[in-house]
């Protein structure tokens, strides 16, 4: 066996085992009647005027969406834009079939604090994560 770069000109040799790989790991760990597999990514902006102020985007894989990022303007802060931005893309989410939201933050950081208001859950820690920060996983079934 030959371990090598993928190049451009593997694509159909790479596609063809992806193809015949997947289908029996996913008949073993789902059985015969599989989930909704697909994907999707969606970004929501809030506007004031023709101003952007805040945006969300969602990446939506098989029934879970990650939230990545929710970013509201500095200076616009505490406006309920944020909040406003959350419910929308989850009421979004739900619509096209997700179950469950998740995402990362810093274990000490006030979006941290944003999303327990809005019913997320604390999963698990993730020590020396990103930028060897402390960070959460976070959830919220919706």
């Amino acid at each position: 066996m030959k371990i090598t770069k993928f190049e451009q000109s593997d694509s159909e040799a790479l596609e063809t085992l992806k193809a015949k790989a997947w289908g029996v790991a996913d008949r073993e760990h789902y059985g015969e009647v599989l989930p909704n597999f697909f994907k999707e990514e969606f970004t929501l902006i809030a506007k004031d005027n023709d101003e952007v102020v805040g945006y969300i985007t969602v990446v939506c894989d098989s029934g879970v969406a990650q939230v990545e990022p929710l970013m509201v303007d500095p200076n616009k802060k505490g406006q309920g834009i944020g909040t406003a931005l959350l419910e929308q893309a989850e009421k979004l989410a739900k619509e096209k079939g997700i179950h469950k939201l998740w995402l990362e933050t810093g274990e000490d950081w006030k979006a941290k604090d944003f999303y327990l208001k809005h019913g997320y859950t604390v999963r698990a820690d993730l020590p020396n994560h990103t930028g060897g920060y402390n960070f959460v996983l976070m959830d919220k079934m919706i």
